[in-house]
């Protein structure tokens, strides 16, 4: 598959810059489930924390910096032969911001011009806005056009507030294959649940959303909610390494080695000006101090993303208020190192989530006002 015109696409639609600059990134991930499925209880997951794919990266192909220093400077158990998170940082995600160990690392990065980098996917969120993706585009309402990113995030709002009870409609439907013959009587229980979880979101937003549903039934297909596997709400995560592959065409690509992940990316042929996508490799990360530290990174913006998902936006700027000194060192440290990547390029950075999650993060990390 080539993939030059969609590269060329997200790169004028989101304004990114130097993509076509040389760099080194390091990835590792936290919360690869493999795969998630409605079961006759849920999911079959106990846990849906958002999937992270995150590390570091540095300008050209190599870098001077010295990582034994560093390693040196943690003072770690000589019995640790592996650096993971727990050997940096224990406990929840404000606990985290309180440790000596997470702050040398951050500082050193940023001192020594690393970037960081993320790919933050909500899972429950990407299963289910293919639902409000289908009736948009069938309608060609521009109104709804216009607002589909808020008009996903409430419905997503609507379907959290009643976790069990919307999984079980959409087990019953067998989403994401709903038959056709069902397709009318599919929008007219989303109707429902709407209507019954509606305070869970601003009069306003509860009204378009459900006038948006209501619409569904003058609608006779349903496509990106029919055809599929039925159940099975992500059948992979291999998908999402290769974002950055051919969006930075020319950086070098490192990967924690994963097997399933390496034999499903060159399974794929895609090609970028007719050229095989090959600017990547899979490490062991006992071997590379690089992916050691991209899964202190990963493992961090994990409990980082939960938190923010978990929180409500008056929680999230009281918790930030009462932070201590070392809290708030460290998590300065952490915007610092975001903003001066994100000024880099904003590629760096690619989000999968709600609207609320998206504000949540800019309240704690850039809004100076709650300290």
């Amino acid at each position: 598959m080539e993939l030059e015109q969609h590269r060329s696409m997200l790169i004028q639609h989101n304004h990114l810059c130097h993509t076509n600059d040389v760099y080194t990134f390091y990835y590792d991930e936290t919360n690869n489930i493999r795969r998630l499925h409605l079961t006759e209880s849920g999911l079959n997951v106990q846990q849906a924390d958002n999937f992270i794919l995150a590390g570091i990266a540095h300008k050209g192909l190599s870098s001077e910096a010295d990582f034994d220093a560093l390693f040196d400077s943690l003072n770690l158990q000589k019995t640790v032969s592996e650096v993971k998170l727990k050997h940096i940082a224990k406990g929840s995600f404000l606990d985290m911001l309180k440790s000596d160990r997470l702050h040398t690392i951050l500082n050193w990065l940023n001192e020594q011009d690393f970037y960081l980098h993320y790919f933050n996917l909500n899972i429950i969120y990407w299963s289910i806005v293919d639902v409000i993706d289908s009736i948009i585009g069938e309608l060609s309402n521009p109104f709804y056009v216009m607002h589909h990113m808020q008009l996903k995030s409430d419905f997503y709002e609507l379907a959290v507030s009643d976790l069990d009870i919307f999984l079980d409609g959409l087990r019953e439907f067998n989403y994401p294959d709903v038959l056709e013959n069902r397709g009318n009587e599919f929008c007219r229980w989303l109707i429902a649940f709407a209507q019954y979880k509606k305070n869970a979101l601003p009069d306003s937003n509860a009204h378009i959303l459900c006038e948006l549903l209501q619409s569904s039934l003058a609608i006779e297909d349903l496509p990106f909610v029919s055809g599929f596997h039925g159940r099975e709400l992500i059948s992979g995560f291999s998908i999402f390494y290769w974002r950055n592959l051919y969006l930075f065409i020319n950086s070098r690509h490192v990967f924690d080695d994963e097997p399933c992940i390496e034999g499903d990316i060159e399974g794929l042929g895609f090609t970028v000006q007719g050229k095989e996508l090959t600017n990547y490799e899979f490490v062991r990360s006992h071997d590379s101090k690089e992916i050691q530290i991209s899964d202190v990174i990963a493992g961090f913006l994990g409990k980082y993303f939960s938190y923010l998902k978990e929180s409500s936006a008056e929680a999230v700027k009281a918790d930030k208020q009462v932070m201590s000194s070392k809290q708030k060192e460290t998590l300065l440290v952490l915007k610092s190192l975001i903003d001066r990547s994100d000024e880099q390029s904003r590629g760096f950075f690619n989000v999968v989530t709600s609207q609320g999650e998206q504000h949540r993060n800019k309240l704690f990390l850039h809004d100076d006002s709650a300290f």
